[in-house]
Formats: structure tokens, C-alpha cells, sequence
């Protein structure tokens, strides 16, 4: 299924990140990089096979490119995409999205936005064509996947105004039950 904006094409997939072959991935972390469930957990393992040695990259990264050693909400961090390159990944792009616990409102809904934004944002700096979202804050931060899905089509929507090397935003689905979901919300 795929969302036309100009000349930028949205497209939700049914796969795995690790493995997508988009040139930047995004990193749905906590605030701290320390990649210890879920999908942060998944591309670090991916990355290196021993997820405390990325997060070790992760924090050095951190700390070179914001200054301190967390990051907030809109604000991402850029590692290299190590062993994921054989998928022609070439950048990991760490973004910290709200944390829900089931409850959705607008405060929470801006953050999101801004996580999907900065990364959105540093693409477009890295000169990247294509990028591939794993659906931020819906996971093991319990926000509504629904409210995730339309959100996520908002602010590419909002995004695509802006893009210029940016040509396709999947938001890849690792779950088929998450993915036949997400198709009824574009629905």
C-alpha cells in the first residue's frame, strides 16, 4: 500500500528493518541509546552481534553529535549501519519517541511527530533517498498503533513539502497482524 505526497511516495511494508534495503534506517531508542529491547535491540544485534558494543558506538556518537548523553524528543543521532550494509543500509538514525502507557493526546502526538521529523530532517542532510521507519512509540511504549499510523501519515504528508533528495518513506512492519492493521488505517 503506498501514499503519494508530490513526489514522495509512502509506502507501508510487511518485513524486517535489519534487512530492509532503504539507505538510511530509523531506530525507535530510548533517550539514553541503550538498546535493550525490541526494535533497538533488534538492528543492534544486526549491526554488530553484541548490542552492547553499538551501544557503545551509539552513546560515542551521542555524545559527539548532541553533547550530552541523552537526547530528546525531535533530536537524532547518526551511526553507521556496520554489518547492515550487505542490505544496503548505509546510516541508523536514532530517534526517541513519547512513551504512551495505552493513553494518546496531543502532547504525545507532537513528540511523536517531532521524533518522525528530525529523522525525516537528518535524511534530507545525509543526501538519502530512501528511509524506512519502524512504527515509532507503538511497541513496547504503548501508544495507540492507530493514532502511530496516522501520525506517521501527517507528518510525511507535512514533510513532503520540504524534501528534496527524500524520495520514498517506508514504514516497514515487522508483525503481519501490525501490517494488515496499518492497511486499514490508509484505508
Amino acid at each position: 500500500m503506498k501514499l503519494e505526497f508530490g513526489s514522495l511516495i509512502f509506502k507501508v511494508v510487511n518485513g524486517d528493518i535489519t534487512k530492509f534495503p532503504a539507505e538510511a534506517i530509523v531506530n525507535a531508542a530510548n533517550k539514553y541509546l541503550e538498546h535493550g529491547g525490541g526494535v533497538a535491540y533488534a538492528i543492534a544485534k544486526a549491526a554488530i552481534g553484541n548490542a552492547r558494543d553499538y551501544i557503545k558506538i551509539s552513546k560515542e556518537a551521542m555524545r559527539e553529535q548532541i553533547g550530552r548523553d541523552w537526547i530528546e524528543h525531535g533530536e537524532v543521532v547518526v551511526t553507521p549501519a556496520l554489518k547492515m550494509e550487505q542490505h544496503g543500509i548505509k546510516y541508523v538514525i536514532h530517534t526517541v519517541g513519547p512513551y504512551c502507557g495505552a493513553t494518546w493526546d496531543n502532547d504525545k502526538k507532537e513528540k511523536l511527530k517531532k521524533a518522525i521529523l528530525g529523522a525525516l530532517k537528518k535524511a534530507e542532510e545525509l543526501g538519502v533517498k530512501s528511509i524506512a521507519f519502524p512504527a515509532i512509540s507503538a511497541g513496547i511504549y504503548g501508544c495507540p498503533f492507530e493514532e502511530v499510523i496516522k501520525t506517521f501519515i501527517e507528518t510525511v504528508k507535512e514533510f513532503s513539502r520540504e524534501a528534496k533528495s527524500v524520495e520514498k518513506v517506508y514504514l516497514v512492519l515487522y508483525s503481519k497482524d501490525n501490517y494488515e492493521q496499518a492497511l486499514k488505517v490508509l484505508e
